[in-house]
């Protein structure tokens, strides 16, 4: 606990901390100008409320490989969404991947239902038909639709699937008004070309603005997009029509350049003013607990997780170098997306404006001996952030009833009054602000390379799924494709230290979960609401001390 009081400390006076002079003028906006820009922002919130009658305006922010408990680095983030919105401290990634959990989000369906299942062929961008999308519906309801940052994964260098013959780079999707989206790849541009940047570099960005190649050499990734999503509100903000901007940064990903100070493990590069901020708050990995050494015995953990090696010194000196990279990249971010919640603020339409921040998946970083990496069933790379502010939600609350990414696509939808053929995802907003529990089961399925696939073995028919698994609230079960499972009883092992999948004490609930299991891992549409037994459902008081307890025991054990 001492460490979490320190770091929160620590964090606090990075609010109104300022770097030296001069630091940001190459790489971002002036600190000051955005602390101020988003004081007026808090000050103008009172007395706001919705038009009666018309459809909100929509701005989504998604982070990619954020973590849930990231959102600490984020002060302005923290202040114009959480403490006037509501957080939402049970919301998953069904499949924590990049490509896959954006399809999720893209098309409101399961990946077993869309079947991208990697970033790599023969899944990532090509395999994706985006001729039907979120946007698509929202278009045809009436909205203004603008994309800006990183797409799906191999998108520039994958051949669309819409249009084979196009240039990949160059390529828009149907359904986007303002397309500003970053190519991994601008194809046969030579290096010299200042347009031959990458979504993975991060002072090298190339933005397909609407089917034209434009360079931003030298700036840094973050405030190119708080940038291209400063002119799209720009001119959505001047028609009477409604809109909707999604902004996918690329931070906390890894990305160029390598720098001198990086650890062996992957890292994201950032602007030398903020390099060493967080030196002092962070003094380990958060998945890294005092004793150095997480789990001594992972003899009942899956063989993928049981052939990762002890922490020594030097892995535990990089997943501390790998955090506090992480960490300068989403602050970095912050300050960025300070500057355009102040000009959604100075458009007048922040009143009837739904703001939503989220991240496609978690990350892992030293938890079950796991010192980077996602795809995995484990909380911290299965959780993610939702922090939704604007009309109809309440103001600095929290709701512990479970969400998912495709639930967050068809609550978008719902706000707009679209509909999406297919969606496996439920609305929510009918739940925002009740006291509900947790009555139907959380679906995770990943493919992972490393588990052998036997697609003879039952629910496993279905694409190349390697885990499928579901969470209750006091339930993770999963079981694999060669046959092994873990169960883990959230109730007495927050942390997910124990497996219980072989002690008969647990051939109940074991039976319960199994049946969701089988409901789950076929579904399509509507039959994705997978209702629990009632041996595992709880309601509104138990779900919500269930999180606080999981919170207290993460906090306790790598605090």
């Amino acid at each position: 606990m001492k460490r979490t009081s320190k770091l929160l400390a620590g964090l606090a006076a990075l609010v109104v901390a300022v770097p030296a002079a001069g630091a940001l003028n190459q790489e971002t906006q002036a600190r000051p100008a955005a602390t101020q820009q988003l004081s007026a922002v808090a000050a103008g919130l009172a007395g706001q409320s919705a038009a009666s009658g018309t459809k909100p305006n929509v701005l989504l922010v998604m982070t990619d490989d954020m973590r849930h408990d990231d959102v600490k680095y984020m002060p302005h983030v923290r202040q114009f969404i959480q403490s006037r919105g509501t957080d939402f401290r049970n919301m998953f990634a069904p499949t924590p991947l990049c490509c896959p959990n954006r399809t999720s989000y893209l098309t409101g369906k399961y990946a077993h239902n869309h079947k991208v299942w990697w970033h790599d062929a023969p899944w990532g961008y090509g395999s994706f038909d985006d001729r039907r999308s979120l946007a698509t519906a929202l278009q045809s309801a009436g909205y203004q639709t603008g994309y800006v940052g990183k797409y799906l994964n191999g998108y520039g260098r994958m051949r669309p699937k819409a249009a084979p013959n196009h240039n990949p780079a160059t390529f828009v999707p149907d359904g986007w008004t303002d397309w500003r989206a970053t190519p991994d790849s601008t194809g046969s541009l030579p290096e010299s070309d200042p347009r031959a940047g990458s979504t993975y570099r991060y002072f090298d960005t190339t933005v397909n603005n609407n089917g034209r190649l434009e360079g931003h050499q030298g700036v840094y990734n973050s405030k190119v997009l708080a940038n291209e999503g400063i002119k799209v509100l720009d001119r959505f903000t001047r028609s009477s029509k409604p809109w909707y901007l999604q902004i996918n940064s690329l931070a906390p990903h890894h990305g160029g350049p390598v720098e001198r100070d990086d650890p062996y493990l992957v890292t994201p590069a950032r602007p030398n003013w903020v390099k060493g901020k967080f030196n002092s708050v962070i003094t380990r990995g958060p998945g890294v607990p005092a004793s150095g050494q997480p789990e001594p015995d992972i003899s009942d953990k899956a063989r993928i997780t049981r052939l990762r090696p002890k922490l020594g010194d030097r892995e535990r000196r990089a997943i501390r170098a790998e955090a506090r990279q992480r960490a300068e990249t989403l602050y970095v971010l912050d300050l960025q997306l300070a500057r355009v919640f102040a000009k959604l603020k100075a458009s007048g339409q922040l009143s009837r404006t739904v703001v939503a921040f989220t991240s496609d998946n978690g990350y892992m970083e030293g938890e079950h001996r796991w010192q980077s990496g996602k795809v995995i069933g484990f909380e911290p790379a299965y959780r993610v952030p939702l922090l939704i502010a604007g009309p109809g939600i309440p103001a600095g609350a929290s709701q512990v009833s479970p969400v998912t990414t495709v639930d967050l696509s068809a609550t978008v939808l719902d706000w707009a009054g679209a509909q999406l053929a297919g969606a496996d995802g439920r609305s929510f907003l009918p739940d925002i602000g009740a006291k509900e529990g947790w009555t139907r089961a959380v679906g995770y399925e990943s493919f992972i390379p490393s588990i052998r696939n036997d697609h003879d073995r039952p629910g496993f028919t279905r694409g190349p799924r390697s885990a499928i698994g579901i969470r209750t609230a006091g339930y993770f079960y999963v079981r694999y494709s060669n046959g092994e499972s873990e169960l883990f009883d959230l109730h007495r092992d927050p942390n997910q230290l124990r497996s219980v999948a072989r002690d008969p004490a647990y051939t109940d609930a074991r039976r319960a979960l199994d049946q969701a299991w089988n409901a789950f891992q076929a579904c399509a549409g509507a039959s994705c609401q997978v209702t629990l037994d009632r041996s595992l459902q709880t309601d509104f008081a138990t779900t919500r001390g269930l999180r606080t307890t999981m919170a207290t025991a993460t906090a306790r054990y790598y605090g």
